[in-house]
C-alpha cells in the first residue's frame, strides 16, 4: 500500500499543483485528485483533510452540477419549475406525461448560449486565478405527433437534446501561467417518448433515451514561466436509460407532477495524448510525447427523482414549484487513468508511454474520494400572459437554489442561487420564447481560496404548431 502511494505521488505531484473548480454550462469534468488525501488519512488525522488532486481534466460540471435534464426557454424563464406544467414540445425533457397535452403536430428547436466567470482570491486578498469561459450549441430539436387510440388521446415524440454541453472556449489566468482550453461535444440524448391522458385527471408518459457522443478537449500551456505543453483528450460515451412521469389534476386549475429518471452504466472510451517542450542546457528545445487509450471505462451516471406543483388561479396566470434530487453520491467511473509527461533522457530515466496510475473506481465527476454529495434543486416560477385580441404575450420570472455535489473546505456542499426571466410571443402557428438565467455562488476550497462564481445563460425557442384547416 505504501509503495503504491509513493508511486502515485511521484507520478502526479511533480506536474500537478492546483485543483480547479469552475463551471459549465455549460458543461464538464474538473477534478480533485487522488493520493495525498489517502496518505493523510493513513497518518495523523487532521480536522479538514485535503482531497488528493488530479489536474489533467480541465472541464467540469460545476454551476451546472445538478444537470437539469430539461430544456426550453419557456421552462427556464419560469426558473425551471416545469415538472407539473410541462405542456409544450419540450415536455419529454421534463415530464413525458405532459406530451399528452399536445393536440397538433409540432416542430421545435432550442438554442443555448452560456458564459461563466470564476475569480479565486487567496487568504491575503490576492487574485490567484481568473477563469473565463463561454460557448453555445443547439440544445433541443423535436418532432411531435398527436395520437388517438379509441377514447384515449396522446402524443409521440422523437427528439435530440444536449444534456451537458462541452462547447466552450476557456482561459485560465494565474500569476505564473496561463492555460487555454478549447472543447466541443456534449452528453447528447436521442429520445423516443410518448404521453397519454388516461382519464380526465390523470396523465402518464415514458421516454426511452439513448445517450451518446462525449467531448473532445485541448489544453495548451504556453511559455515562458512553465514547460509548454499541449494535451488532448477524447472521451466517447454511450448508454441507455428511461424516464417515467405522471401528472395528476385533483382540480382543474391544479397539477401535481412526478418524474423518475433511472441511473445507468454507460460505456466510455478515453484517449489521451500530450506533447511537452523542454529546454536543454544549450537552449535547444526537446519535445517529448505520450499517448494512451483504453475502451473499457464504465461511467455510472446517477438517477434522479422530482416532484412539482403548478397552480393556475386565473386562466392567464401560472405559479409553479419543483423539488428534484439527483443521486450524485452514486456517480462512479471505472478504469480512469492519468497521462504523465515523458521526460527527456538527459533529465531523468525514460518514462514508459503509458499511465503510471489507473484508478479502478472513482467518484464522478469530482474524481476524488472525499464524499460526493446528492444534490437538491428547489425551483419556483410564474408566468403571466397578456392577451390583446389576437396577440398573446407571455411574461415569466423565476428563482432557484441548487445544492452542489462537491464539498468545500468545511466539508459541506455549497449552494448556488439564481434568478431567471423570460418572455414570448404567439403569432398564429409560431411560438417564440426567450429566457435569461443568472446564477451565482461562492465557497472556500481546500487551499483556503475564496471562489466567486457567476454564470449567465440565454435560451431561445421556436415552436411551429401545424393547425389543420377545417
Amino acid at each position: 500500500m505504501r509503495t503504491t502511494l509513493r508511486r502515485r505521488r511521484r507520478g502526479l505531484l511533480p506536474s500537478l499543483r492546483r485543483v480547479f473548480l469552475g463551471n459549465w454550462t455549460a458543461v464538464a469534468v474538473a477534478v480533485l485528485a487522488l493520493g495525498a488525501g489517502r496518505a493523510a488519512r493513513a497518518q495523523t488525522p487532521t480536522p479538514t483533510p485535503e482531497p488528493p488532486r488530479l489536474l489533467q481534466d480541465e472541464l467540469d460540471l460545476q454551476a451546472n452540477s445538478n444537470v437539469v435534464q430539461g430544456s426550453g426557454a419557456r421552462a427556464f424563464g419560469m426558473g425551471g419549475a416545469f415538472l407539473a406544467r410541462a405542456d409544450d414540445a419540450t415536455a419529454a425533457s421534463w415530464n413525458p406525461a405532459g406530451l399528452s397535452y399536445l393536440r397538433a403536430p409540432e416542430l421545435s428547436v432550442v438554442w443555448a448560449d452560456s458564459s461563466l466567470g470564476n475569480r479565486k482570491i487567496d487568504a491575503s486578498g490576492l487574485l490567484v486565478e481568473n477563469d473565463q469561459r463561454s460557448g453555445n450549441a443547439p440544445d433541443f430539436l423535436a418532432a411531435t405527433f398527436p395520437i388517438e387510440l379509441g377514447s384515449v388521446n396522446g402524443a409521440a415524440q422523437l427528439s435530440y437534446q444536449r444534456i451537458i454541453s462541452f462547447n466552450a472556449e476557456r482561459t485560465i489566468t494565474e500569476p505564473d501561467r496561463i492555460r487555454i482550453v478549447q472543447s466541443d461535444g456534449g452528453f447528447d440524448v436521442l429520445t423516443f417518448g410518448s404521453g397519454w391522458q388516461l382519464s380526465r385527471r390523470f396523465r402518464a408518459g415514458l421516454t426511452v433515451n439513448r445517450w451518446l457522443n462525449g467531448y473532445r478537449q485541448t489544453i495548451e500551456r504556453p511559455a515562458p514561466r512553465t514547460v509548454p505543453t499541449r494535451q488532448n483528450s477524447n472521451f466517447t460515451f454511450s448508454g441507455w436509460n428511461v424516464q417515467v412521469g405522471a401528472i395528476w389534476s385533483p382540480r382543474e386549475n391544479l397539477n401535481l407532477g412526478a418524474v423518475i429518471k433511472t441511473g445507468f452504466s454507460g460505456n466510455v472510451k478515453l484517449a489521451r495524448s500530450r506533447v511537452d517542450l523542454f529546454t536543454a542546457a544549450d537552449g535547444t528545445t526537446i519535445p517529448t510525447s505520450n499517448a494512451y487509450s483504453r475502451p473499457d471505462l464504465v461511467l455510472n451516471f446517477p438517477g434522479a427523482a422530482g416532484f412539482g406543483v403548478s397552480w393556475r388561479p386565473r386562466s392567464n396566470l401560472t405559479i409553479s414549484l419543483d423539488y428534484t434530487r439527483t443521486f450524485w453520491s452514486k456517480g462512479r467511473i471505472n478504469n480512469f487513468f492519468t497521462l504523465p509527461a515523458t521526460l527527456p533522457d538527459d533529465q531523468a530515466p525514460p518514462v514508459p508511454t503509458f499511465p503510471t496510475d489507473f484508478f479502478p473506481l472513482l467518484p464522478y465527476p469530482t474524481l476524488n474520494d472525499f464524499g460526493q454529495k446528492d444534490t437538491e434543486q428547489v425551483r419556483t416560477g410564474v408566468e403571466y400572459v397578456i392577451i390583446s385580441r389576437r396577440l398573446k404575450l407571455p411574461l415569466r420570472a423565476g428563482y432557484f437554489s441548487d445544492g452542489q455535489y462537491f464539498r468545500d473546505a468545511s466539508g459541506h456542499a455549497p449552494r448556488f442561487t439564481g434568478l431567471t426571466g423570460g418572455a414570448g410571443i404567439i403569432l398564429g402557428s409560431f411560438l417564440l420564447d426567450v429566457a435569461y438565467v443568472s446564477e451565482h455562488g461562492s465557497y472556500t476550497d481546500f487551499d483556503l481560496n475564496h471562489n466567486s462564481i457567476r454564470s449567465h445563460r440565454f435560451f431561445a425557442s421556436l415552436i411551429y404548431r401545424h393547425r389543420r384547416r377545417p
